[in-house]
């Protein structure tokens, strides 16, 4: 009862808010508290509305905005949102309903605030492009089937980034605050993600390091690349598989939240061959661009970074990747080399935090499929997406 008794009075203040803000509304603004259904409506011509309203998806309550045009896509926001952006954006919304145009942006992509990805969203929709989903300020959106959504919450680590397709080809573009831009494209006939070079398809050459830095690429040039298409794109060649079940046990420590996997003949390494083979195509895809097999410092070796795999077993501790980093930058001759980890064990939390801030990526090895798992935010930054575009679509 005191639970109803406090979202009523919400209901009440988001209603005078949304008259102070936005006065041309008028007498269009309707609270329904009658019955059961409790909603803050924007009335349209034709009995019809925009409407504002508290629900439930699965197991987490939402605010949940709806328009009347058919196929359009409800607008999810946190339950926390603060009501001015909560008024703002039923306001959006029915003003651009009222006058027979799209939703302005950054709201036609359930966004408060501008940014480099609605920047981005609104010069790819403006070239033709289908634009499917923007998630930077606002992770909430819905999937599955209209008559029942459910509730997607997009992974923080997964960065702010835009979902697009180009006829066939889903397109993932991500920014991430450890790398910068990152490029992933979908083939449904593979069932697979691939990442672009971004350093070879903006005639830059293949770099030595992951992503490119946000300050060195403006948005429109992204937006030109993608709109060129594939002939633009230089691949990495790689294919990370996002539907096939597990075919073999990965154990629980495991930091991944889904299985990933790789091309058929990295499924099941047998020895250390089969191990570097597997390793060395992992790192690459990544988007270490100058890792190759041998030199002085291992097995594998670099110009810019210091891979150390030795095979250890221990858990890393802060001190041990102290030690290491420090190896990392006297191997470099001209400039500090920076460090990627290989391990068999796990690492604490503080080495993880101290890896991060010396810009180390660190990776548990799974000795029986030969994959990668991320050890610290920096190297889990680099991992591709999840699941395939298709699984979080509202249909």
């Amino acid at each position: 009862m005191v639970a109803a008794v406090g979202t009523h009075l919400h209901f009440q203040r988001l209603e005078r808010l949304l008259h102070e803000r936005h006065l041309e509304l008028g007498d269009r603004v309707h609270l329904n508290s009658t019955g059961s259904q409790l909603y803050l409506m924007v009335k349209l011509p034709g009995d019809r509305g925009v409407v504002l309203s508290q629900s439930r998806l699965g197991h987490a309550l939402v605010w949940l905005i709806v328009d009347p045009v058919l196929g359009s896509e409800p607008s999810i926001w946190p339950l926390d949102t603060s009501s001015e952006v909560l008024v703002d954006a039923i306001h959006a919304h029915a003003t651009a309903r009222l006058a027979g145009v799209p939703v302005a942006s950054p709201w036609r992509w359930h966004e408060s605030e501008p940014s480099d990805m609605t920047e981005l969203a609104d010069l790819l929709s403006e070239r033709g492009v289908n634009v499917q989903r923007v998630a930077a300020g606002n992770r909430y959106f819905a999937y599955g089937p209209r008559y029942e959504p459910k509730l997607h919450i997009a992974n923080g680590h997964e960065g702010a980034y835009v979902e697009a397709r180009l006829s066939d080809i889903f397109v993932r573009v991500s920014i991430k605050a450890s790398v910068g831009w990152l490029v992933d494209i979908y083939g449904p006939e593979r069932e697979a993600w691939t990442r672009v070079d971004l350093g070879g398809s903006l005639g830059r050459g293949k770099l030595p390091t992951p992503g490119m830095p946000r300050a060195h690429v403006p948005v429109s040039r992204i937006a030109d690349l993608i709109c060129d298409g594939p002939k633009a794109w230089v691949e990495s060649g790689v294919f990370w598989e996002t539907s096939k079940p597990s075919r073999v046990s990965i154990g629980t420590w495991s930091d991944v939240e889904e299985s990933l996997f790789l091309s058929e003949p990295a499924l099941r390494p047998a020895g250390a061959r089969e191990h570097l083979d597997a390793v060395l195509e992992q790192l690459t895809t990544f988007g270490f661009g100058d890792i190759r097999e041998g030199g002085p410092d291992g097995l594998i070796h670099s110009d810019t970074y210091h891979v150390d795999w030795s095979g250890r077993t221990k858990d890393l501790s802060t001190s041990e990747i102290q030690r290491l980093n420090g190896l990392a930058a006297a191997a470099g001759e001209g400039l500090p080399k920076r460090l990627i980890v290989i391990t068999n064990g796990r690492i604490s939390g503080p080495a993880a935090e101290f890896a991060d801030k010396a810009k180390a990526f660190v990776y548990g090895l799974n000795p029986a499929t030969g994959r990668l798992n991320p050890l610290n935010s920096r190297a889990r930054d680099l991992l591709p997406p999840l699941t395939g575009p298709s699984r979080y679509i509202l249909k």
